[in-house]
């Protein structure tokens, strides 16, 4: 619980420093590949699949979140209630990381996730509020 909850305020102290120092903006064809990728990783949550979101990351997230404490995921999607839609959806390059933020929408309660992709396309950050 400790580990998890110091993972998390790492995450946003790395979102808050990525945003403070402004990303820029992505083209079309990079903006449609992050975004689908990200779309990707949230569907794979909604189905409780947290082992092929695992999969995805890179060796960092592996250490800092391993699969067995993403299950403390499942009560925060199942509260949110029946997902919907993504409602938007944007991205930025910072420093190399693709930072992906998505509105979700659910019939109980909206997630944002912010999926960050390093060079390799490998999940090098997951944030969902």
């Amino acid at each position: 619980m400790i580990k998890r909850m110091a993972l998390t305020i790492l995450s946003a102290v790395i979102l808050i420093v990525l945003v403070a120092c402004g990303g820029n903006k992505v083209d079309d064809a990079t903006s449609e590949k992050y975004i689908t990728k990200a779309e990707e990783v949230v569907s794979l949550l909604n189905e409780g699949n947290y082992e092929e979101v695992h999969a995805m990351f890179d060796e960092e997230m592996k250490v800092g979140l391993p699969v067995n404490d993403m299950e403390e995921l499942t009560p925060i999607i199942e509260g949110s209630g029946s997902f919907e839609e993504i409602d938007k959806s944007s991205i930025e390059e910072d420093d190399g990381f693709f930072i992906t933020v998505l509105v979700a929408t659910y019939s109980e309660e909206n997630r944002v996730f912010t999926v960050t992709f390093n060079g390799k396309e490998e999940i090098a950050g997951l944030y969902i509020q």
